[in-house]
């Protein structure tokens, strides 16, 4: 594989931009993620642009805030095909590690080795798809393949809906329709009808043609994981949805971690409001907000080094 590996030079422009949005993260580890997810997403475009293949940067969800805050992503669209994910590696690692959340809606793989000295890089190879976390660099294609791949898309007319994507959201129209994603239950099928007295004491009522689901929350954290569950309620009045979002504690356990942060955010990522929880609190929730159809925002859950983006339409 290695005489077929390309080396490639990472310009000022390059590491500016990838510290620019490593900065942006709330701690250290996401902002290293951040770092080299944009090194290896701007080496991945240099090289296509040198081959005369059209790409859409901007439109990358690696380059917008909420995306980058809520996931480890490192995607580069390739005009009318759909995109590839560039997953960095640092020197002498033996192993490339691609993350479950980008192993569909991919055209395929890159792997770039991102030197020390942050100044160069070499784009070891290409695959097609993913079925772990972790597989040896021996099973990479040389990234001849990626241009044979792309050449056949172009000739096959391919931009297939299974590659094309913008960031995933929440349609509040289609819950108001009655429909929605399996990961989005109702509060019995997440705590059982034992403990629905309970927990229902001081949630939202629905009312008014008003719709309320829950979805699980799992934070992984460096050293531990934590789970809890985020609640949408909507009620729907003249021109407007009002919106009322809470956290709870899983089914089980009665009160939240301390220091459990639930953020709304505008969709450029900027803090709109904030609540943190304290010790022994049953739920925390956010003041109750309206929006007109159409507009977007993000509610962001965060605890220690995790944090997870969840984003909506109303």
């Amino acid at each position: 594989m290695t005489n077929f590996t390309i080396p490639m030079l990472i310009g000022r422009t390059s590491r500016r931009l990838a510290k620019q949005f490593a900065l942006e993260q709330p701690n250290r580890q996401k902002a290293e993620q951040v770092y080299f997810n944009t090194l290896a997403v701007c080496v991945v475009n240099d090289y296509l642009e040198w081959m005369g293949i059209a790409t859409e940067l901007s439109a990358a969800e690696s380059w917008n805030a909420i995306a980058r805050l809520g996931s480890d992503i490192a995607d580069l669209p390739v005009r009318g095909l759909g995109r590839i994910e560039c997953r960095p590696m640092r020197e002498n690692e033996p192993n490339c590690h691609i993350p479950p959340e980008v192993w569909s809606d991919r055209i395929g793989y890159v792997v770039v080795q991102i030197q020390d000295s942050l100044k160069e890089a070499t784009i070891l190879g290409f695959i097609n798809s993913i079925e772990r976390q972790q597989f040896p660099l021996n099973q990479l294609q040389t990234i001849e393949t990626l241009l044979t791949t792309l050449a056949e898309l172009h000739l096959s007319g391919s931009s297939s809906n299974a590659i094309a994507s913008s960031i995933p959201f929440v349609l509040f129209s289609q819950w108001l329709q009655g429909s929605f994603a399996d990961s989005w239950q109702s509060f019995e099928a997440i705590f059982g009808t034992e403990n629905l007295a309970y927990n229902f004491r001081n949630s939202p009522r629905e009312g008014d043609g008003g719709v309320e689901r829950a979805k699980l929350i799992d934070l992984e954290m460096q050293f531990d994981t934590q789970v809890v569950v985020l609640l949408v309620a909507l009620t729907p009045e003249p021109d407007r949805i009002a919106v009322r979002v809470r956290l709870y504690p899983p089914d089980g356990e009665t009160y939240l971690p301390p220091n459990l942060k639930l953020a709304l955010l505008s969709p450029e990522g900027d803090v709109l409001q904030e609540v943190r929880s304290r010790r022994q609190d049953n739920y925390i929730q956010l003041p109750r907000f309206t929006g007109e159809p159409g507009e977007r925002f993000s509610i962001q859950v965060a605890l220690e080094n995790a944090t997870i983006v969840e984003t909506f339409e109303i």
